[in-house]
């Protein structure tokens, strides 16, 4: 578990209630349905009910029925067309499914060291990043392969070429993975490379991996203009080339994409979600959703901590695991920035909230990772 201490150190500084296990104990888990509201009690009652989905609650691996089922410390969530869910249990180093009849399986039992985020594509193909090993993996017709990186645990990379390039089967060098997006329609897995606080992409089928946004090895909280590049591939074919990168982030930790086609991504060290747009065409630009960098004590209806997920939700809205806040909220682009974020019920009840996903209904599932438990919020 030291790599996940030090991945979350990076935010540390901003971060005065700690994450994912830093000694606090977990929130009271009654099991019961909530449907408590906003940040008090004068409020209007929630439109979202907040209900135990699979799991129960101690730490196992066990599959079956969703009431009996066990996970152990499971950290991502990725969702396919079927409305199946694709599970990251990272204590048992496996990958787990829940299908549509409400069934949980494990689909990769092996192979992996530290799983911690998750992704599938159109065909079904599942992607892994396995952060301790450095590296990206690939599940399909039953096999686990090296996608991109290094995977070799304890090799971190930092050399100076981290791309492989375009027309180039290589690993490429990336540094404590975490999140993951496949994104079939422009044939590009997005990946959160933390700890070389990039954003990255690798192209399906021919494992190039490149870099879309960000300065490597660099942080801060700076917007500006990014887009797709190679490095030390066959178009520059110069160790060291550097691509001109002008946004910066500080631990990025998960990516989605929005209904709108930009790319979210949780800055878990700057305390914001920001935005890419286009991340698929050759010229981008990263811009601020929600977030002014990690303020202690500031009013939680305008800031975050730590954000450890995100997923994007139909009309362009964005939900946010607010992990340090031990919440999630729903961010409404359209609104002024004063009144952009909404509490979801659960907070008190919620232990270290991490992978967000939705499905085709509009229901979000949330991994609630201190108590073993994958949960839903149901709209009313």
């Amino acid at each position: 578990m030291s790599r996940l201490v030090a991945l979350l150190a990076l935010a540390s500084a901003c971060v005065p209630t700690g994450g994912f296990d830093a000694g606090m104990a977990p929130a009271t888990d009654s099991g019961v349905t909530i449907a408590d509201a906003g940040f008090d009690a004068g409020q209007p009652q929630s439109p979202w009910v907040l209900e135990d989905f699979a799991g129960t609650g101690a730490p196992g691996l066990v599959n079956g029925p969703l009431a009996q089922a066990q996970f152990n410390q499971p950290t991502a969530l990725a969702i396919d067309a079927l409305d199946q869910l694709y599970v990251a249990d990272t204590g048992n180093r496996a990958i787990r499914k829940i299908d549509v009849n409400g069934v949980v399986s494990t689909v990769v039992a092996s192979g992996l060291v530290d799983p911690r985020g998750v992704a599938v594509d159109a065909r079904g193909t599942v992607y892994v990043a396995d952060t301790s090993e450095q590296c990206v993996k690939q599940f399909s017709a039953g096999s686990l392969r090296d996608y991109v990186g290094t995977c070799a645990m304890g090799v971190m990379g930092f050399r100076r070429c981290y791309d492989s390039g375009p027309g180039t089967v290589g690993p490429g060098d990336i540094a404590g993975p975490m999140g993951l997006w496949a994104d079939s329609d422009a044939g590009l897995v997005y990946i959160a490379d933390a700890e070389h606080q990039l954003v990255r992409f690798a192209v399906m089928g021919r494992r190039e991996l490149g870099t879309l946004a960000g300065r490597e090895d660099s942080t801060a909280f700076v917007d500006g203009a990014c887009g797709r590049s190679y490095c030390c591939g066959a178009s520059f074919n110069l160790a060291g080339c550097r691509p001109a990168q002008g946004s910066i982030f500080r631990g990025p930790a998960a990516v989605a994409l929005a209904s709108s086609g930009d790319l979210l991504v949780a800055d878990r060290g700057n305390c914001a979600i920001r935005r890419i747009s286009t991340p698929s065409a050759a010229a981008c630009r990263v811009s601020t959703l929600f977030g002014s960098g990690c303020t202690p004590g500031a009013p939680l209806n305008l800031s975050l901590n730590s954000p450890l997920g995100v997923a994007g939700g139909p009309d362009d809205v964005v939900f946010v695991s607010d992990t340090a806040n031990q919440r999630v909220v729903r961010l409404d682009p359209t609104l002024p920035m004063a009144t952009r974020l909404e509490e979801l019920p659960g907070k008190g009840t919620l232990s270290n909230p991490w992978g967000l996903a939705v499905d085709s209904t509009g229901r979000v599932f949330v991994v609630d990772s201190g108590h073993n438990r994958i949960r839903v919020f149901v709209p009313r």
